[in-house]
């Protein structure tokens, strides 16, 4: 039993250690606008609350500007939940700069 314990403990600690493989040297915020070396980058869009899987979730939203380096949305996310690590961070990509991001 203590194996069994010891070994989902291990688990929840690694999977929580996801976005710490990403660089977050160069990211900024200032107001609601997050850049990266100082180029605009993404802008806050909205806070969201949910109940989802029998818990109150908060998450905050934001929308990649078009000046943005799509090699760094992983990097974004993990700055953001370095900032703001009580919510949910989603990155949303407008339509019109889609295939910008296909990789």
């Amino acid at each position: 039993m203590k194996k069994l314990l010891f070994l989902i403990t291990l688990v929840a600690l690694t999977s929580c250690n996801v976005l710490k493989e990403f660089d977050t040297t160069g990211f900024t915020i200032q107001g609601n606008t997050v850049s990266y070396n100082n180029v605009p980058m993404a802008e806050l869009e909205g806070l969201e609350f949910a109940y989802d899987n029998r818990k109150l979730v908060k998450e905050l939203t934001f929308k990649v500007l078009e000046t943005a380096d799509n090699n760094k949305i992983n990097n974004l996310i993990a700055f953001l939940h370095e900032k703001h690590p009580e919510y949910e961070i989603e990155v949303e990509i407008p339509f019109e700069h889609i295939e910008k991001y296909k990789n």
